[in-house]
């Protein structure tokens, strides 16, 4: 596998965060020209990985970072890798126990991992639940 992009932010900035994100679409992007609808996808997932890595894993300390780092798997496959300092969550209980579409839970409670996890191919957490890896294919061009 070949690292694409890799990069470390401290805080909770919105600012710092949209920075972060366009950074890596741009590499994306780069790496394999997306359409409208990839485009959308990545960003999505994106943004739903480091909110909650921000939010939900470093509880938005200013001082608590959060890694990122794309691989290229193939030339239609790329994994992404999200790492916040936090405690980390119990993945295996939330995936036994997902909360229900139209349950009001879901409105802080999962919503944004289900998206994740309708949106990519796989996703996979190392076993303190504090790191993500989603893999993400591509139409091949």
């Amino acid at each position: 596998m070949k690292l694409l992009f890799k990069k470390q932010i401290t805080g909770s900035n919105p600012l710092k965060v949209r920075k972060l994100i366009n950074e890596m679409m741009d590499c994306i992007n780069a790496w394999n020209p997306l359409n409208e609808d990839e485009y959308f996808e990545f960003r999505l997932v994106l943004n739903e990985l480091i909110s909650n890595g921000i939010l939900h894993g470093n509880k938005g300390f200013c001082n608590k970072k959060v890694n990122v780092a794309i691989e290229e798997v193939d030339s239609t496959t790329l994994d992404i890798f999200i790492k916040d300092e936090g405690q980390g969550f119990d993945y295996k209980k939330f995936y036994q126990h997902p909360p229900e579409c139209d349950s009001l839970k879901m409105s802080e409670g999962g919503r944004g991992l289900m998206l994740v996890n309708a949106l990519c191919s796989k996703i996979q957490f190392n076993e303190n639940g504090n790191q993500v890896k989603i893999t993400k294919t591509i139409c091949p061009k």
